[in-house]
């Protein structure tokens, strides 16, 4: 009678842990399957340093205008010179510029380029960044202007 008692336990912690094993493996197996998780890089960022319009900056004794209009940022430099990107905010005062289009002489650019830039300080109309391209660095500044300085 021992023997039987003793044998009937030993089947019964056996039949349990096996059932309890196959359990978990099913568990474990429908939560992979189930589980889905995506992530996204477009996060999209509404209050920016920088609003759409008009903005100025100086090189050399020359203004150059900047046109901000939905996902581009364009420079218009005289002799009908330009230089036009595609602006992703990375956060509300840095972004990124990628060169989409460009008819300017001498610089380090061309279509594909990318360049970040800061907005470190704002005072009033005038917006000061630091840029960065590649190993390059510099800093200045953007001024607000009116929107109808690009219809001169």
């Amino acid at each position: 009678m021992k023997n039987t008692i003793k044998t009937f336990g030993i089947a019964i912690l056996f039949l349990a842990t096996t059932i309890n094993f196959y359990s978990q493996d099913i568990a474990m197996t429908t939560s992979e399957r189930d589980t889905q998780v995506t992530y996204s890089s477009d996060t999209v960022i509404t209050n920016t340093a920088l609003k759409e319009g008009t903005y100025t900056y100086r090189l050399g004794s020359n203004d150059v205008i900047v046109s901000i209009k939905g996902d581009y940022y364009t420079e218009y430099y005289p002799n009908n010179e330009f230089i036009k990107a595609k602006i992703n905010w990375t956060s509300e005062d840095e972004y990124t510029l990628t060169i989409v289009d460009l008819k300017k002489k001498n610089i380090p650019f061309k279509a594909g380029t990318t360049l970040n830039t800061k907005i470190t300080k704002v005072k009033g109309n005038k917006y000061y960044y630091k840029s960065d391209l590649q190993d390059l660095s510099w800093t200045g500044k953007f001024k607000k202007v009116d929107d109808d300085l690009l219809e001169e």
